[in-house]
């Protein structure tokens, strides 16, 4: 899927791709030692790539994801990165990646929304505006993985609350 989006005087275009986990070959085992491969198999990998006609600073983003599983919502943090910044990924033309994979889980949807965002002066204000969003995810019967089609979305989806709350300093246009 391609969605357009225009930022700073600029346009450009976010390139969506879903497609099923090999764990043998798509590193999963580095952050799931115990890996059992055939569990985790054809659970969907979103791969979002930026494309962009504005250069240097210019094309300074990030990505914001909110996950619904099963009726809890969540922003979605690398456990790594800050917590109290709300950015899955940011910096320059970033590509977003997740691989989601439950297999205990109990039968039900897990859906993201993922927004391509930006702040306005770059680094000096905890303001974000999404540009662009998409929701993806699966639905599980029995342990078996069902994808859910990829769909476009405005603003901040709904989400607008969650993100406020869950992240207070920040500010979401």
């Amino acid at each position: 899927m391609r969605i357009p989006f225009t930022a700073r005087g600029h346009n450009g275009t976010i390139t969506v791709e879903v497609s099923p986990n090999d764990p043998a070959v798509s590193g999963h085992a580095l952050v799931v030692p115990d890996l059992e491969l055939d569990a985790f198999r054809g659970f969907p990998m979103c791969t979002a790539s930026v494309s962009f006609a504005g250069q240097g600073i210019n094309a300074i983003f990030g990505w914001i994801q909110v996950v619904d599983n099963g009726g809890s919502v969540s922003v979605d943090l690398l456990p790594n990165l800050d917590p109290t910044d709300p950015f899955y990924v940011y910096g320059y033309l970033p590509t977003f990646f997740d691989a989601p994979a439950n297999p205990d889980h109990t039968d039900g949807v897990w859906r993201a929304t993922t927004f391509l965002v930006m702040v306005p002066d770059v680094i000096r204000s905890r303001v974000v505006e999404p540009l662009a969003a998409f929701t993806w995810g699966y639905e599980l019967h029995a342990g078996q993985p069902r994808f859910l089609k990829v769909v476009a979305l405005d603003g901040w989806a709904g989400h607008h609350d969650v993100l406020a709350s869950t992240h207070p300093t920040w500010t979401f246009r």
